[in-house]
């Protein structure tokens, strides 16, 4: 399984596209805001053609370069069915202070169409099963997403559990407790490299050995 990475400025959020062994085609996981072009020069630098997005969860620094991924390729789009509200006016999903970094960012927006992951939900797409296992704590339906490529696997943490840290509880539809929930539940995971929504990519067994708030 090979991993591509490349970045969208607001916020500096991590967007992958992920292929399995031997293929042309991929899965791309999150959308920032204006990643598309990125994009585009990576897969077709690579010789990739997307065969759907998978959103980790719907904060807007995730899901605002949707609008354009979807310009590009006409693919299917999944998101943890808590977090499908959030695509309407995506302003309103963080607190007030963000509102005015928002504005120019949503001016326009209009929520395309995604289809609902539930827990445990396992998908088959480009060569890749793709499972999602619930995770809320920093919004409610945030998903990790274990992609596996015959007997390699990874996990897409979103923003969930970061290189020597954790997502944030404090913003709307944020959860303390269902947060330590979902680490126990990351305690559980095999030691696999790990790829988070921000910052470099680590594996289950050194945040376990390593993160604070694990």
């Amino acid at each position: 399984m090979d991993v591509l990475t490349t970045h969208a400025e607001f916020l500096d959020v991590n967007c992958y596209a992920v292929r399995a062994e031997g293929r042309s085609d991929c899965i791309l996981i999150d959308a920032g805001y204006d990643c598309a072009p990125r994009l585009e020069s990576l897969l077709a630098e690579a010789g990739l053609v997307p065969q759907a997005v998978f959103l980790t969860h719907g904060h807007p620094d995730h899901i605002l370069g949707l609008n354009n991924v979807l310009a590009r390729w006409n693919v299917p789009v999944h998101l943890g069915g808590p977090d499908r509200y959030r695509l309407q006016d995506p302003a309103s999903t963080l607190s007030p202070q963000f509102a005015p970094m928002l504005a120019p960012l949503v001016e326009g927006w209009t929520a395309p169409e995604v289809s609902d992951l539930a827990d445990g939900q396992s998908l088959e797409t480009a060569g890749l099963t793709v499972t999602a296992v619930s995770a809320p704590g920093h919004t409610e339906g945030s998903m990790l997403l274990r992609v596996v490529d015959g007997d390699e696997e990874n996990i897409f943490t979103g923003d969930v559990v970061f290189a020597g840290a954790i997502g944030r509880v404090d913003l709307p539809g944020g959860d303390a407790q269902a947060m330590q929930d979902s680490l126990r539940a990351f305690a559980t995971l095999p030691d696999v490299a790990i790829y988070p929504g921000h910052g470099p990519a680590s594996r289950v067994g050194r945040e376990l050995a390593a993160n604070p708030f694990l």
